[in-house]
C-alpha cells in the first residue's frame, strides 16, 4: 500500500473509532447515561423541530420502520420521545422529542461543538480554509461513492449546449427568479456573456399601475416589454447567448405566459413547480426550446413519454433543480435529507434517461455557487449549470440594492427549511415569517404574496429565497465576473 494511502486510511479509521468512543464516554458521564449512543443518534434524527413520521426518521437512519419502532418503544418508555396522532389523518403517527429528549440532543450538540472547536484550535488560522476545503472534497467523494453514481471520466470540459435550434456558447443558465428579481437587466447581462438569461414570469407586473385592477393583463404586458428589452440589449452588445422565460406550471396563467413569451420572441421556455404535460400544446414553434424542470428520473421519463405520444415531440433539455436549491424544492420534508445524500445518483439516473434521446442536455442547479460545485455535478452527468442565488448578488440583478444586501449578510445559520402550500419544502432565509410558519407547523399561506413582501422590502414578514450556499456570498460582483470563474483557463 502506498504510504500516503496507508497514512490517510489510518487517520480515517482512527477518527471514526475515536469519535464513537468519545461520544459514548460523553453520554456515560452525562445525566443521560440511560441512553446508548445509537439511541442518541435516533433522537438527533427525530430532531428538535416539528414532529416527523416514522418513515421519515427511518429514511434518515437508513433502517426499516419495524427496526425503528422497537427503538422508539424504548425511548418512549424512557421519557425522551412521545407519539402524536396526525390531526388530519388519525392513522398517521408522528414522533416528537419531549423536553428531556431536546435536552439530550442539545447536550450531544454541545459535545460535538466543543470537540471540533478544540480540534480546529490546533490548526494555524491561515491553513484552516485549505483544510476545510480538503475535508469537503473527501466528504463529497464518499457521498458520490455512497450514491453509486456513474462518474464521468476526464477533466472539466463543458461544451456549448444545443437547445433545440439554438446553441448556447457557455453552458450557464441564470435562474428565472420571480417578482421582478430576474428581469431584462439580469437576463440580458447573462446572455451577453454567452449564457441563458431567464426572466421570471410570476407577478412580473407587480410594479405596473394597472396591476391591482387587472393582474393578468399587467403581467403579460410587462413580460412582453421585458423580453423585447432584453433581446434588444443582447443584439446591441452582439451577445451570443439566449433569452428565455421561467414559468411556474401550477400558475393558472401559465399558458398565457407561454403565448406571450413566444409572441415577444423568447428563445427558451423553462417550466417548474409541476409537470408540463401539455406545454407543446401552447408552443409548437421549433424556434423556441422547451425545457422542463424535474426532481427525478421518473418525472423526466413521464414527460418524454407524454410529449412523444401526444405531440410527437420531446423536450429540448431538462433542468434538475436538486435538493440544495433555493426556493421551492421538488421534495417533501421526508424526502429532502435522503435526496441530499443521493444527489449525485439522481443526476446520473436522469442523465442516463436523457441519453436515450438524440440531443437532450441536462442542466443541474441547486447549491452551485462557483466552479468547484459545477465540477462536482459535471462529473456525474451535468451538461450545464443553473445558478440563482449567486446572480442575485450582481450589479445587473433587477432587485433593489437593499434586497441584495441581505445575501451579503447571510450566514449558514440564517438558511432554513419550511413547508410550502404545495406540501413540498422551501429553502429561505430565517426571519419572523419563516419562524411563524415553522412554529405553526402549517402550510396555509400565499407563497407568491409572501415572496412579493420580501422583494418589496418587508424583510421580516416576507419570504426570501436562498440556496444552501448563500453564506458564501461576500460581495456584489458583476455578471462578467461570475462567468470568468467558469470560462478562464486555470494555470
Amino acid at each position: 500500500m502506498d504510504k500516503n494511502v496507508k497514512k490517510v486510511n489510518e487517520i480515517l479509521v482512527n477518527l471514526f473509532n475515536m469519535v464513537l468512543e468519545l461520544e459514548e464516554k460523553a453520554v456515560n458521564e452525562s445525566s443521560f447515561k440511560d441512553l446508548s449512543i445509537t439511541e442518541v443518534h435516533t433522537l438527533v434524527a427525530i430532531g428538535k423541530g416539528r414532529p416527523r413520521t416514522m418513515t421519515h426518521v427511518a429514511n434518515l437512519l437508513g433502517i426499516n420502520v419495524s427496526t425503528l419502532t422497537t427503538a422508539i418503544n424504548k425511548l418512549v418508555k424512557k421519557g425522551y420521545v412521545e407519539r402524536l396522532r396526525d390531526e388530519e389523518d388519525r392513522r398517521i403517527v408522528r414522533i416528537h422529542l419531549t423536553k428531556e429528549g431536546v435536552e439530550a440532543v442539545e447536550a450531544h450538540e454541545d459535545f460535538h461543538e466543543l470537540m471540533i472547536t478544540e480540534a480546529l484550535s490546533h490548526i494555524p488560522a491561515e491553513q484552516l480554509p485549505k483544510f476545510i476545503s480538503s475535508m469537503d472534497n473527501i466528504n463529497n467523494f464518499f457521498l458520490m461513492r455512497k450514491a453509486g453514481a456513474a462518474e464521468r471520466t476526464g477533466g472539466f470540459d463543458p461544451k456549448p449546449l444545443k437547445l433545440g435550434t439554438h446553441e448556447l456558447p457557455v453552458p450557464i443558465v441564470q435562474a428565472g427568479m420571480s417578482i421582478g428579481v430576474a428581469g431584462s437587466s439580469l437576463a440580458a447581462a447573462v446572455a451577453i456573456e454567452g449564457g441563458l438569461g431567464l426572466i421570471g414570469t410570476s407577478e412580473i407586473g407587480y410594479r405596473a399601475e394597472n396591476f391591482h385592477e387587472n393582474k393578468t393583463k399587467a403581467n403579460m404586458q410587462t413580460l412582453e416589454k421585458e423580453i423585447k428589452t432584453a433581446l434588444k440589449a443582447v443584439q446591441k452588445a452582439k451577445g451570443k447567448g439566449l433569452i428565455g422565460v421561467s414559468i411556474m406550471w401550477n400558475d393558472p396563467d401559465a399558458h398565457l405566459y407561454v403565448e406571450t413569451a413566444v409572441k415577444a420572441g423568447a428563445q427558451v421556455i423553462v417550466t417548474s413547480a409541476a409537470l408540463p404535460t401539455d406545454l407543446p400544446k401552447y408552443c409548437s414553434s421549433k424556434k423556441v426550446a422547451l425545457i422542463p424542470t424535474v426532481s427525478s428520473r421518473r418525472a423526466a421519463s413521464a414527460i418524454i413519454r407524454n410529449w412523444n405520444n401526444k405531440y410527437n415531440t420531446t423536450p429540448d433539455g431538462f433542468i434538475f433543480q436538486g435538493p440544495q436549491a433555493s426556493g421551492l424544492l421538488g421534495f417533501k420534508e421526508a424526502q429532502l435529507e435522503k435526496a441530499e445524500l443521493e444527489r449525485y445518483k439522481m443526476i446520473s439516473e436522469i442523465k442516463s434517461e436523457l441519453m436515450k434521446l438524440e440531443n437532450c442536455p441536462l442542466i443541474v442547479g441547486g447549491g452551485i455557487y462557483g466552479r468547484e460545485e459545477a465540477e462536482n455535478v459535471y462529473r456525474y452527468g451535468a451538461d450545464g449549470f443553473l445558478m440563482g442565488t449567486r446572480f442575485i448578488a450582481t450589479e445587473e440583478c433587477d432587485a433593489d440594492d437593499e434586497y441584495k444586501k441581505l445575501y451579503l449578510n447571510c450566514t449558514a445559520n440564517d438558511v432554513t427549511i419550511i413547508t410550502s402550500p404545495m406540501k413540498t419544502t422551501v429553502r429561505a432565509m430565517k426571519n419572523a415569517f419563516t419562524d411563524k410558519i415553522s412554529k405553526a407547523g402549517g402550510e396555509d399561506y400565499d407563497i407568491t404574496e409572501a415572496v412579493r413582501r420580501g422583494v418589496e422590502g418587508d424583510f421580516d414578514n416576507g419570504l426570501i429565497f436562498c440556496s444552501v450556499n448563500a453564506d458564501k456570498i461576500d460581495t456584489i460582483s458583476s455578471v462578467k465576473d461570475v462567468f470568468k470563474e467558469f470560462t478562464e483557463e486555470r494555470g
